[in-house]
């Protein structure tokens, strides 16, 4: 109760700080709209029934992406980890593709791809893995040593010491990067959906945007923080439910 009144006050604070600049400045709607504004906005986008098809379209986009984007992350990091040549081999190639800056590849993507749901998927493939992929190296060279000489003394198989012994000591290490790579994977989804889609929450910002509809604008803004948060609050109560 204490956590929620807190949070509701933190939001008290920024609509009243903001409410109070837009009327003690006398700033212009098309640059800033008072918050009720924006609260108009967002209920005639429920009221319409204009929101419920353009978040489905997002969140989908975010939870497939997200979920490949780890399953490869994962494999990955197992790999490379395993194996000194693996790692020799890939490290530079996979140290440049995460340097080069996704804003630029996006363009890419839609030439490569097209206007189409794989140019999306796989920027959003491309924002996940690697956070994935080094939580899930950082998590297996935690395994106690006792505990991966006992798997070798019980002669274990692969698949079998992996499961049972490497996962359950890499899930604290795979969760710190599962809470980087579902903002990431939103990121993603939004940027892709910026550049080639005709629906979703980034369509909404720049239909916003083109239209000069400030309020429509902040409130697609505002809906994509409560998507994140809400892939970070799950990530996190996934974490919490483990410790219990």
């Amino acid at each position: 109760m204490s956590r929620l009144l807190r949070t509701l006050g933190y939001v008290a604070v920024i609509v009243g700080g903001w409410s109070l600049y837009v009327r003690v400045a006398d700033v212009p709607a098309y640059l800033l709209p008072a918050p009720e504004e924006v609260l108009g906005a967002l209920a005639t986008l429920v009221g319409e029934g204009e929101l419920r098809p353009h978040l489905s379209y997002t969140a989908r986009n975010i939870v497939l992406g997200f979920a490949g984007g780890s399953l490869i992350g994962i494999a990955l990091g197992w790999g490379l980890w395993s194996s000194r040549l693996l790692r020799e081999l890939l490290n530079p190639y996979l140290v440049l593709l995460q340097a080069a800056p996704k804003i630029a590849v996006a363009p890419l993507l839609v030439l490569w791809f097209g206007l189409s749901l794989t140019s999306q998927y796989v920027l959003i493939l491309l924002l996940v893995f690697f956070p994935m992929m080094a939580a899930t190296m950082m998590g297996l060279r935690d395994v106690p040593a006792d505990v991966a000489t006992l798997g070798r003394l019980l002669n274990l198989s692969r698949p079998r010491y992996l499961f049972t012994i490497q996962i359950p000591a890499a899930t604290p290490a795979l969760l710190a990067g599962a809470k980087i790579a579902v903002i990431d994977a939103m990121t993603g989804a939004f940027l892709a959906e910026y550049l080639s889609a005709q629906r979703g929450l980034g369509y909404l910002m720049i239909l916003g945007n083109t239209s000069n509809d400030t309020p429509l604008l902040i409130a697609a803004v505002l809906v994509t923080v409560l998507v994140g948060l809400t892939g970070f609050g799950l990530v996190s109560l996934v974490e919490k439910l483990r410790r219990i």
